[in-house]
Parts: structure tokens; C-alpha cells; sequence
């Protein structure tokens, strides 16, 4: 429950940034897209804690990866969404970390929304009890890729509209139910847990 309704407040925070900072598309799918990296941390701490050594070996593996991965959707997100084909300096790391700066706050909740998740429902209800290290490297990325298709599609509704404010709502409303759901589906109890008697 309290990792849900943090999840959400996370998420809503881009709201703030549209209606008092002036944040464009570009902003809100930055974010979006940098919890991606958040969820990654975080499931690096999984992995360590599902098992201590194994992880150095399949932990560098899954940061590759997964930052390759990550890699490329942005590459989609400023190619398909935000790059000007007459500008070739706009996809520099220098933009980039000036784009970030401005969005420290957005990316701070959402790194205390995964940090309360991961105390809750991984440490506080042993969700790392019976499972594999490899199962928990490959655990990101079924939500990652349909919270990739998300921003596309919304990102891609929203620079449709001639007025971006609504646009952005539904993009923010989109991809928070999107997680929700997510949410709900990852941290559901599994039937031998759910079943499974109460010590003492």
C-alpha cells in the first residue's frame, strides 16, 4: 500500500515541473526514462542479496546490458521525438547532464519511491526468498519494455497535439497507471507465499 501511493507520488511530480517550471516533452520523457536507470540500481541490490557472489560475475554482465538497452531507447526517444535533423550537436553528453540538472527533484522522488519498494516489498515481505539470481537479472526488464512502449506511444500522442499541457497530462496519467499496474503484478504474492502459515 505505502509503496503504491509512493509510486504515484513520484510519478506526479513531473506535473509540478509542467505547471510551474515550464517543462516540456522532453523533460517528462527524460524522467521516464531515467527511473529506467533507477530500477536498475535497484535491481542490482536484488541481485546482491539474492546471492552475494554470483552477482560479481552477473552483476557487470547486467549493466552492460541493461545500459545498453537503456542506451538505445534514448537514442529513439531524441531520433523519433526531440532531435533536430539540422542540429547534429543535439544528442551531446554535455545537454544531456544539463537536461538532468534541472530535473534532480523528479529524479530524487522517484529514487525514494523504488528505495521505499525495495525496502517494503523486497526486504519487508521476502520477496528474495526462492529466487534465482538469474531470474532477478532478467526481472526489469518486462516492466522496462512495456514502460518503454508507454512513453513512446504517449510522447508520440503528445507532440500530435497543437496545445501540449492536456497532451502532457494524459502522457503523465498514461504512464502512471501503466506502472500501477506493473506494480501490483510484481509485488503480487505468490500463491505458496500467499498460502504459506504465519510463524509462531
Amino acid at each position: 500500500m505505502i509503496s503504491g501511493i509512493a509510486l504515484v507520488v513520484a510519478n506526479l511530480v513531473p506535473i509540478l515541473g509542467v505547471l510551474f517550471f515550464d517543462w516540456q516533452v522532453v523533460d517528462v520523457l527524460l524522467v521516464y526514462w531515467a527511473e529506467s536507470a533507477v530500477i536498475g540500481v535497484f535491481n542490482i541490490a536484488k541481485m546482491a542479496y539474492v546471492d552475494r557472489w554470483r552477482v560479481l560475475a552477473q552483476g557487470p554482465f547486467f549493466a552492460f546490458h541493461y545500459g545498453f538497452f537503456m542506451y538505445g531507447h534514448l537514442r529513439f526517444i531524441y531520433g523519433f521525438l526531440i532531435e533536430d535533423p539540422d542540429d547534429p550537436t543535439g544528442f551531446m553528453p554535455g545537454n544531456l547532464f544539463a537536461e538532468f540538472y534541472l530535473l534532480l527533484p523528479a529524479l530524487f522522488a522517484l529514487f525514494v519511491s523504488h528505495g521505499i519498494s525495495f525496502y517494503v516489498n523486497f526486504l519487508g515481505k521476502r520477496e528474495y526468498e526462492g529466487r534465482l539470481i538469474k531470474d532477478q537479472m532478467m526481472a526489469p526488464y518486462r516492466r522496462i519494455i512495456v514502460m518503454h512502449l508507454t512513453i513512446i506511444f504517449g510522447g508520440a500522442l503528445t507532440m500530435a497535439f497543437e496545445s501540449q499541457l492536456p497532451a502532457l497530462f494524459l502522457l503523465i496519467v498514461l504512464k502512471v497507471s501503466v506502472d500501477l499496474y506493473a506494480h501490483h503484478k510484481e509485488h503480487k504474492p505468490s500463491p505458496e507465499k500467499a498460502n504459506k502459515p504465519l510463524a509462531g
